[in-house]
């Protein structure tokens, strides 16, 4: 009978050894894993701005028959003069610059400023819709080019009216992805095969982050990327093992998209 005692007291004790050496996934060993989360920002687009240009005219007593202004359209656009021309006249008062597409504005001498304006933007509208949209507010005629763009400035050529850049156009502006250490990110340990995560750490100010106290085993961490299609959350991976006890595994960095 003390035979059988003794031998199940050694079976215990050698099962017991047996299971204190195994590797076991979790917390309340000596290693630790590190590693670090940066963070990558999509190509943006900064938006530029449209020209947009204020065209003050004058009377019809203050317009001489061929006078005329410059306008200067987008890249790929027409560079036009708009020249005024007084039916009275016999002669052929077009100043037909070498270069550009003329547009004809028929006024009377007795024209107010109102009449004038309405007379430039029915013209206008027949022949720069391609590179300008055509406002006109009382005797104030705006132009806004269709792209976004710097254009040559427009000007008043040799007319007395007030041509004025309200607004000096700009090109888009690309601002290509970048890369850079995330702080404060949460990031979660997931111990073996398990299925939810067991344990979180934060970043700190240089992106790293560190789990302490760990057995030797198989471990996941992973943080949280944005799609950048639907700005839905989900879960980038990294597979780490830790074979030694009191030994660091690096997990390296997690590379993750923000918003």
């Amino acid at each position: 009978m003390k035979r059988s005692i003794i031998g199940f007291t050694s079976l215990v004790v050698g099962l017991s050894l047996f299971s204190s050496c195994k590797k076991v996934e979790g917390p309340g060993g000596t290693a630790a894993i590190r590693g670090k989360v940066m963070g990558s920002t999509v190509d943006q687009v900064k938006p530029g701005d449209a020209e947009i240009i204020n065209v003050t005219v004058k009377n019809g007593a203050d317009i001489e028959h061929g006078e005329y202004w410059l306008l200067n359209g987008p890249t790929n656009g027409e560079l036009y003069y708009i020249w005024y021309n007084n039916p009275t006249w016999v002669s052929n008062g077009d100043p037909q610059l070498q270069g550009r597409t003329g547009i004809q504005v028929d006024f009377n001498y007795s024209d107010d400023n109102v009449t004038i304006a309405m007379n430039t933007v029915a013209a206008l509208n027949n022949a720069v819709t391609n590179d300008f949209v055509v406002d006109v507010y009382g005797d104030i005629i705006t132009l806004t080019s269709k792209i976004n763009q710097d254009l040559v400035d427009a000007d008043n050529g040799n007319m007395s009216f007030n041509v004025d850049i309200a607004n000096q156009g700009d090109t888009d502006i690309l601002i290509p992805s970048s890369s850079i250490s995330i702080v404060d990110e949460r990031v979660y340990l997931i111990y073996g095969a398990g299925e939810v995560f067991n344990e979180s750490a934060h970043t700190g100010a240089d992106g790293v982050f560190t789990f302490d106290g760990l057995n030797p085993g198989k471990y996941r961490v992973y943080a949280l990327s944005t799609d950048v299609n639907t700005g839905e959350k989900f879960p980038v991976y990294k597979f780490i093992e830790i074979t030694e006890k009191g030994t660091v595994a690096d997990a390296g960095s997690i590379e993750v998209i923000i918003e």
